[in-house]
């Protein structure tokens, strides 16, 4: 089974499509999105139609929490959450069921998906836990391998004897895992990179060939 994994589209419909040509390669099984469908683009409607075209799931980001949740919205600064109400404003009824129906994580196969950081939190940031927090996590689920997103980093942690490897991805590359160790990968974003390179990324899992592979598109 192969399983495409990407993060944080923000209604970038041009940069999604271009994803979905380059995944077209690979003979993907499910696609998963971790969430942030939504906010800071111009083109909503046509991002999320795409998704649902594609039979996409997806668990909730935290500016799908933000369109649902009133007070957390009201955390936003003003040039964050203007752009989240402009593309509220312009999606669908049918959009807007799509979002509404997002879960706070999803495990398939050997696999556990959130947006924010394992096993069920939308908004904290996996480089704000600490190392004995995540060793928990690592310790006490029977997935091998965690993909988040919400950095708009696309960083790989790999966890084996009770130690931590932390390694930044710059290039197209295929891992391969190990039985012996345990992996969270966050997939970098779709788009709006925080990387120092501003390809759209995504990872596809082959879990039969134990073999994550990263992908770097350009629009």
């Amino acid at each position: 089974m192969k399983i495409a994994v990407f993060s944080d589209v923000h209604s970038s419909y041009l940069k999604m499509l271009a994803v979905f040509a380059d995944m077209e390669k690979y003979g993907i099984d499910h696609y998963i999105c971790l969430g942030d469908i939504i906010g800071y683009g111009d083109q909503p409607e046509e991002t999320i139609q795409l998704l649902m075209s594609k039979k996409v799931v997806s668990v909730r980001g935290n500016h799908e929490l933000a369109m649902f949740d009133p007070e957390y919205l009201e955390l936003f600064p003003k040039s964050i959450k203007q752009p989240l109400l402009d593309n509220i404003a312009a999606i669908s009824n049918a959009s807007v069921r799509y979002l509404e129906e997002t879960p706070a994580y999803l495990e398939l196969e050997n696999c556990h998906f959130v947006h924010g950081t394992p096993p069920d939190k939308i908004t904290t940031y996996i480089h704000d836990v600490t190392d004995y927090y995540l060793k928990s996590i690592f310790n006490n689920s029977d997935k091998q391998v965690f993909f988040t997103g919400h950095t708009h980093e696309l960083v790989l942690i790999t966890y084996k004897d009770r130690n931590f490897y932390r390694r930044r991805i710059k290039e197209n590359c295929i891992i391969h895992l190990g039985d012996d160790r345990k992996y969270l990968l966050n997939v970098g974003s779709i788009g709006f990179s925080r990387d120092d390179f501003e390809e759209s990324k995504y990872a596809v899992y082959d879990t039969e060939k134990k073999e994550l592979m990263i992908r770097m598109v350009k629009e």
